[in-house]
């Protein structure tokens, strides 16, 4: 997915990070090394904190030690530790990050004051369907931070544009051969499940195995860890997931593999719009 605002061209810049190519975007008169340098260290940072395997990560210490011992995890980590328990309890368990020997899943993690984490079983944790949204929304904060008044991150189809005076173009496409659907964007977060490259497959924790779900399926939210991890429940049961957006004030596109569309909204919002 593309985005740049139809009143002024964008300066592009991009970086392997979480798995995908990260991309900011900033209009010409706002564009500058020190900004983009400042949106990819945010993106960074979390990328190192919350990789399951990387060498000094969070996620690794909690997998090697929190059935022992409370492990203390930074700030960020807590945080995204919290919305996903928060969204495993929202969506009756269709969403959970978490793997343990003993199939507790997500139920085993224990948070406590201090940002501590206790397992009560063995624990790995992929938060690949939340960080990434976590990881663009704090590259945003940086943005702001250094003084940037609108711009796009997008990292691999999960994306947040910001600057309440102007309106991103998006593209979303369910397949190849198709012509997207083209949507618009007002700070607002999107994220997808499912593109071009076949059909998508989520693993339904309840059911231990993967499970496909045809087209695409794209949250728009006011967070990009929110539009990211609320794809998941909303593909695996549509009625409590239509729910959970609700609760959370999202909508939702979805795009059959023929090109039909369906969305939780007519013709607009103040965030979000079919494009003309």
């Amino acid at each position: 997915m593309r985005c740049c605002p139809p009143d002024e061209a964008c300066v592009r810049r991009a970086q392997p990070w979480l798995g995908t190519l990260v991309e900011v975007a900033l209009p010409v008169s706002q564009a500058s090394a020190a900004r983009f340098d400042a949106a990819f260290a945010a993106i960074a940072q979390v990328h190192r904190r919350m990789h399951p395997r990387a060498r000094g990560s969070d996620l690794l210490r909690i997998a090697r030690r929190a059935h022992r011992a409370p492990v203390r995890v930074h700030a960020q980590t807590f945080a995204v530790l919290e919305l996903a328990q928060r969204l495993w309890r929202d969506s009756g368990g269709r969403f959970d990050p978490a793997v343990s020997r003993r199939g507790a899943g997500l139920a085993a993690l224990q948070l406590s004051r201090g940002r501590h984490v206790r397992c009560s079983a063995p624990l790995q944790l992929n938060l690949g369907g939340i960080a990434k949204g976590y990881a663009v929304d704090r590259a945003v904060d940086a943005l702001r931070a250094a003084g940037v008044q609108a711009g796009l991150v997008n990292a691999g189809g999960d994306l947040r544009v910001f600057g309440s005076d102007r309106w991103w173009p998006v593209q979303v496409r369910a397949a190849a051969m198709l012509a997207p659907l083209c949507i618009e964007l007002r700070e607002a977060a999107l994220a997808t499940s499912g593109a071009a490259g076949g059909p998508p497959r989520l693993h339904d924790p309840r059911r231990g195995r993967a499970r496909r779900h045809g087209g695409s399926l794209s949250v728009a939210a006011a967070d990009c860890a929110s539009a990211d991890a609320l794809t998941k429940p909303l593909a695996l049961n549509p009625p409590r997931g239509l729910r959970l957006l609700r609760r959370h004030r999202a909508h939702a596109l979805r795009l059959s593999a023929a090109g039909r569309a369906w969305a939780t909204f007519e013709a607009a919002t103040p965030h979000l719009r079919l494009s003309a």
